[in-house]
């Protein structure tokens, strides 16, 4: 079993665990993680809040549009990650302008809301909870489902052992990298057991084939 020290993304040693970890599955992971180089997730200091209002914008979008758009909807709070009051002060209509769709922005005023009523649960409060728990918490929220939950434990809380398994790039480069035909969402799930227990690293990996 690994301590909550050991399940978080943060330090070079829990990364370098998880790159030999990974390497030493395959010849595939090994030819992977050496053309790629060490693991270098960035965890943001952002408020769980403002991380899931991030990984909205990113949904179903490449990456490039993604930040142009998160870019511009910065630019309209002084470049900053706006605190839930001053989105909901906003005039919806410049959020929109920024490239948002009208689900999108529904969503991101949506959390916002549920921050600033204290129905989304704090950092520290996220810290004690489960990977799982904190999925169901967070998704009751409109827009947020389990891919935008899962971003946020990766990239935000650091959690070692996250698959987001819907996720296109993953699914597709897995694909590619082992020269399948097609692959199931169950066999995809089946197959990251093998991942664990660094299934964020595994997924970070794969961003990157």
């Amino acid at each position: 079993m690994l301590t909550m020290q050991e399940k978080k993304l943060t330090g070079k040693q829990n990364l370098k665990k998880a790159e030999a970890f990974l390497s030493n599955l395959d010849a595939d992971w090994y030819e992977l993680i050496q053309k790629v180089g060490p693991c270098e997730i960035a965890i943001s200091n952002l408020e769980p809040y403002q991380s899931l209002i991030k990984s909205v914008i990113f949904q179903q979008l490449h990456p490039k549009a993604a930040s142009t758009i998160y870019d511009r909807f910065l630019s309209l709070f002084n470049n900053q990650p706006p605190h839930a009051s001053a989105i909901l002060e906003m005039d919806p209509n410049l959020l929109k302008q920024c490239g948002l769709s009208k689900n999108k922005l529904v969503s991101i005023l949506d959390i916002a809301r549920c921050h600033h009523d204290h129905t989304i649960p704090n950092s520290n409060d996220l810290k004690r909870m489960d990977d799982e728990e904190i999925i169901e918490k967070l998704i009751v929220i409109k827009g947020v489902g389990r891919w935008t939950v899962e971003m946020m434990l990766i990239f935000n809380l650091g959690r070692l052992d996250i698959m987001p398994a819907t996720d296109f790039a993953i699914k597709s480069n897995y694909q590619k990298m082992k020269k399948l035909d097609s692959i199931s969402l169950s066999l995809l799930l089946m197959e990251s057991k093998k991942w664990q227990p660094y299934r964020s690293v595994a997924a970070w990996y794969l961003w990157r084939y």
